[in-house]
């Protein structure tokens, strides 16, 4: 189960706090009254997190730029059209899930 702190004992006990995160891998949770506010993570779970932005990111961009692709028409789109299909698609996809902008 991963640890939680409060700020107040975070602040008192950094360097332990970041020494355990470092040898044991273990994130910990820092809360702030009563609420989870930041976690101290290990470099290599840092590293993983960001890897796997990165992998949705580039998968997001595949999905938006065929979507974007197959709204264009014509044989061979030109790199402003794609660009501005993938502008219109991005907008469209913001407008559903968060609503009218």
């Amino acid at each position: 189960m991963t640890r939680r702190v409060s700020s107040r004992e975070a602040r008192s006990h950094f360097a332990e706090l970041t020494d355990r995160v470092r040898y044991t891998g273990e994130p910990v949770i820092v809360e702030k009254q009563g609420q989870p506010f930041v976690a101290v993570v290990s470099i290599d779970d840092l590293d993983a997190l960001e890897h796997v932005r990165r992998e949705r990111a580039a998968a997001e961009f595949t999905r938006l730029a065929a979507r974007a692709a197959r709204e264009v028409q014509g044989p061979e789109p030109s790199e402003e059209e794609i660009v501005e299909a993938v502008r219109r698609t991005r907008e469209e996809l913001y407008r559903e899930r968060y609503g009218a902008a």
